[in-house]
């Protein structure tokens, strides 16, 4: 349950942070900016709070093996036989999403770093990772899982970056 917290209420920053840099102008008054990015930076404390307990990271996958993992997915580069390799793709939808948000990520020019790996469950770990950029956020979490013995940016993951660019 407070992993599902963490989530909502990351997504929500995530979504208040991406939401600004689209929607906003040159017109736009400096206050709603200042009251948005506010916003966002409270439900990521709330995010970064309520995450429980740190269990340790999966042996087989530390900071560099999931950087490596997460640049290789969130790069519109990549081809899709070497995002089978990243992604958990077991759903159709998994792979043109993480497409599209990887293209659009990139001409924003987002970059992500991940900072922490915490075990999640069996098969199951918990990054996180911050969002630099236009508009930046820290300490958000997203899930990996461990499918036939490599680890994969989730099906839950993918969706999760989706809600960050909410309204692109």
């Amino acid at each position: 349950m407070k992993l599902r917290k963490s989530v909502a209420a990351a997504a929500l920053a995530g979504a208040a942070i991406f939401t600004v840099a689209a929607c906003s102008s040159s017109d736009d008054n400096a206050s709603t900016t200042t009251a948005s990015t506010s916003a966002a930076t409270s439900a990521e404390s709330s995010a970064a709070a309520s995450s429980g307990t740190d269990a340790p990271a999966p042996a087989d996958l530390d900071n560099a093996a999931a950087q490596a993992i997460l640049d290789k997915a969130l790069n519109p580069d990549t081809s899709s036989a070497d995002l089978d390799a990243v992604v958990d793709t077991s759903s159709p939808l998994t792979k043109p999403a993480i497409q599209a948000f990887a293209k659009g990520s990139k001409q924003m020019g987002y970059t992500y770093k991940v900072t922490k790996v915490s075990g999640d469950g069996n098969d199951a770990a918990l990054v996180t990772f911050n969002v630099g950029g236009a508009h930046s956020a820290s300490g958000l979490q997203m899930k990996f899982v461990k499918v036939d013995r490599s680890w994969k940016l989730s099906g839950d993951a993918v969706t999760f970056l989706q809600s960050m660019a909410g309204g692109h």
